[in-house]
């Protein structure tokens, strides 16, 4: 018997600044993610009044006197404001103006090329094969609003944040230094995962970073109300059938507010890879990478695939049950579009899951009606989530038929 340890959170419809349709470009202008990237800039407006305000009132009586503080506003809730394809160019400022928003913070997504990484002392930590790089899925964001809006220490401009998680990855402490493409930066600070919305890396200068691996996709909101009427005020003063959406941001160390999985919880249980560019979009994974992790073998109902072991053993868990249960139907062998594919998320520069081995597209471009070959059929969509996958067809940008990694299970 299987047992999730971690509750899956997947039938929420919401979205988080990491989700995408995997397989076809969204609807928006992407490099989806990016129309040109932008500064990360940062906007504050002060907070509304209370609605009603309690001057400090006395009560006497013969023995007591007792002093009533007025009451305190309620704190801002944190919410994420993003596009699938970017964001739009006036979109910050639509957002920022609205009353109820104390402030906000573009957030420019980039791909890092970690080159290599050294002790304080230059002792070598990372050092991938020439011409190879490690691809590190990370933000700049404005350093004024690191501290206000992001609730993080501030670093200075040669100085890079790093998660928990992505520092254990990286073998790394305060005062070790990470090499890109066009700088060296120290790691200036190591915050709880749960403070870095899923990014493996936090900067606050765009000039270390080449831009055509950046995208402005998301903006965190820091506003008087709940993610609803935020949802009303946008929609209100934008153009008809502009795709975003806001979701409330949770701490949590397992998920940071995402209904997909960080890079890092990827990299921590399917290994990291070190690639090489091959122009357009396409890149080669190191070949050691690839010996040790990737399996070619036939899975039932799929055929011959290439995956990951781990994905491997999950998907043939899937299929073999399917048969089991006289349930072949359920799967259309035709629209069966492969597992490991070292690719990028269609029209930008962020890893796809396929390139880790760590997805599949199962009755991919079928009707999702639910009958015999339907991407979202029950008895396959039950087995996918008591596996530990997800189902992009339930992202805000929905990928019907992509299933990737999300959970961890444990036999019982």
């Amino acid at each position: 018997m299987r047992k999730s340890l971690v509750t899956l959170l997947l039938i929420l419809s919401a979205c988080s600044p990491q989700v995408d349709a995997e397989t076809t470009p969204p609807e928006t202008t992407e490099p989806p993610p990016s129309s040109a990237a932008m500064p990360a800039t940062t906007t504050t407006r002060p907070a509304p009044p209370p609605t009603t305000t309690a001057a400090p009132t006395t009560s006497t009586t013969s023995s007591t006197t007792t002093t009533l503080a007025p009451a305190l506003e309620p704190a801002p809730t944190e919410m994420f404001a993003w596009m699938p394809g970017g964001l739009t160019e006036d979109f910050p400022e639509v957002v920022a103006n609205i009353p109820g928003v104390e402030s906000t913070s573009v957030i420019t997504t980039v791909t890092m090329h970690l080159v290599s990484s050294h002790k304080a002392d230059g002792t070598p930590v990372d050092q991938p094969r020439d011409r190879y790089v490690i691809p590190m899925h990370s933000a700049i964001v404005d350093a004024e609003a690191l501290e206000r809006v992001h609730s993080l220490p501030l670093i200075a401009g040669n100085e890079i944040i790093l998660g928990e998680g992505s520092a254990a990855l990286r073998r790394l402490d305060v005062g070790d230094t990470i090499t890109f493409e066009k700088a060296t930066l120290t790691v200036g600070r190591i915050v709880p995962e749960e403070s870095m919305a899923g990014y493996e890396a936090i900067a606050v200068t765009k000039d270390h970073f080449n831009e055509d691996r950046m995208q402005v996709r998301a903006m965190l909101v820091r506003y008087h109300g709940n993610a609803y009427r935020l949802n009303l005020e946008i929609n209100s003063r934008v153009a008809e059938n502009t795709v975003y959406d806001v979701q409330e941001r949770t701490r949590s160390a397992d998920y940071g507010g995402l209904v997909v999985r960080s890079q890092v919880f990827i990299k921590e249980n399917f290994g990291e890879f070190a690639y090489r560019s091959t122009g357009g979009g396409r890149f080669v994974i190191d070949p050691a990478w690839v010996a040790e992790n990737i399996v070619d073998l036939r899975i039932p109902l799929l055929g011959q695939t290439k995956c990951h072991r781990v994905m491997a053993g999950i998907l043939t868990d899937i299929m073999q049950d399917l048969v089991d249960n006289g349930l072949s139907s359920v799967i259309d062998r035709s629209h069966y579009a492969g597992c490991w594919n070292a690719r990028y998320i269609a029209g930008s520069a962020r890893l796809s899951r396929h390139s880790f081995g760590a997805a599949a597209d199962i009755n991919i471009f079928n009707p999702i009606d639910g009958g015999p070959g339907s991407p979202v059929h029950e008895e396959l969509l039950s087995r996918i989530y008591a596996a530990g996958l997800t189902s992009g067809h339930v992202w805000r940008n929905a990928d019907p038929g992509h299933f990737e990694f999300f959970d961890v299970i444990e036999d019982v």
